[in-house]
C-alpha cells in the first residue's frame, strides 16, 4: 500500500467522496456518522482494540500533564475519555476543556463525568477544532485522540491548537498510523479492512460507520509525514512514537517561545 505524502488535506479514497458530497461535504458527514454510533463508540474502541485504546490515551495524556493551576483542551474530545485520562494525570486544581462538534458525543460525556464525580475538574463544550472559540494562548496543553484523521484540513486544525496554545506549551496527538513493518502492516490491514466493519454491524448496526474509519486510514499521511505538517503548521520539537507496531502513533510538539 503506498503511504500518502504530507499534505494538508488528504485526497479523500474514491469511496468517501460520494458519501461526504450526499451529506454536504466531510465535516457534516462527520459529525452524522459520529452522533448514529455514539452509544456504542466507547464499546467498539475497547473491542476494536482489546482494550489498549486506554493505555494509549494515558500514555498520551502523560506527555502534556498540566501543572498546578493548568489548564487544558482535547480537541474532539467525544465522550471525554482522554480529557478524562489528562485531569486523572494531572495536578488536582488543573482543569480540562473537552470540544466537539457531536452533541450525541457530549451527552454520554457528560454522563460518564458524573458518574465518575469529575463534573468539577473536566468540562465538556460544543465546538469545531478547526474553529476554535477561545482566545490566543488560552491553554497550557492541547491534545487529541483519533480526531485530526476527520478533519478537513490537518494543517488548519494543527495551526489552530497552536493559537491556543500558551508559549512553551505542549500538544500531544493520538492518532491512526501506517505500521513501519509491510508484514505486520498487511496482517493489521486485513483486520481492520474486514474484521472491524463486521464489528460494527454487529454491535452497533453500523457498517458504513467502521467502514469509513478504515478507509480514512488510507489516505492519511504516515507518521514522518504528519510530523512535517505539524512543523508547518507552526509547532517546534515535534516527536512522534509508534504503539502497537505502528498502528498508532503519538505526535508530541512545542509551541515556540519567541
Amino acid at each position: 500500500m503506498s503511504v500518502p505524502g504530507p499534505a494538508s488535506t488528504p485526497t479523500p479514497a474514491p469511496e468517501l467522496r460520494a458519501r461526504f458530497e450526499a451529506a454536504g461535504g466531510k465535516s457534516a458527514y462527520v459529525q452524522r456518522m459520529f452522533g448514529r454510533i455514539a452509544r456504542v463508540y466507547d464499546l467498539m474502541n475497547h473491542l476494536m482494540t482489546a482494550g489498549l485504546d486506554r493505555r494509549w490515551r494515558d500514555a498520551t495524556a502523560r506527555r502534556v500533564a498540566l501543572d498546578p493551576g493548568g489548564h487544558g483542551l482535547d480537541i474532539g474530545t467525544g465522550t471525554g475519555d482522554l480529557a478524562i485520562a489528562l485531569a486523572r494525570v494531572s495536578a488536582p486544581d488543573a482543569r480540562v476543556i473537552g470540544v466537539d462538534f457531536t452533541p450525541e458525543m457530549l451527552a454520554f460525556g457528560r454522563e460518564k463525568l458524573r458518574r465518575l464525580g469529575l463534573m468539577d475538574r473536566v468540562e465538556l463544550r460544543q465546538g469545531d477544532g478547526e474553529r476554535l472559540a477561545f482566545d490566543e494562548d488560552s491553554f497550557d496543553a492541547c491534545c487529541s485522540a483519533f480526531v485530526v484523521r476527520n478533519m478537513s484540513d490537518l494543517r488548519q486544525g494543527f495551526a489552530e491548537m497552536l493559537r491556543v496554545t500558551k508559549p512553551g506549551g505542549r500538544v500531544a496527538c493520538l492518532e491512526m498510523s501506517h505500521p513501519p513493518s509491510p508484514i505486520f502492516g498487511a496482517a493489521f490491514h486485513l483486520y481492520f479492512d474486514r474484521v472491524v466493519p463486521l464489528l460494527g454491524r454487529l454491535i452497533g448496526r453500523a457498517f458504513d460507520a467502521y467502514s469509513y474509519l478504515p478507509t480514512s486510514v488510507s489516505t492519511f499521511p504516515d507518521a514522518p509525514h504528519l510530523k512535517r505538517i505539524m512543523e508547518e503548521a507552526g509547532w517546534r520539537e515535534v516527536t512522534y512514537d509508534y504503539r502497537a507496531g505502528g498502528v498508532v502513533a503519538i505526535h508530541v510538539g512545542v509551541k515556540p517561545t519567541d
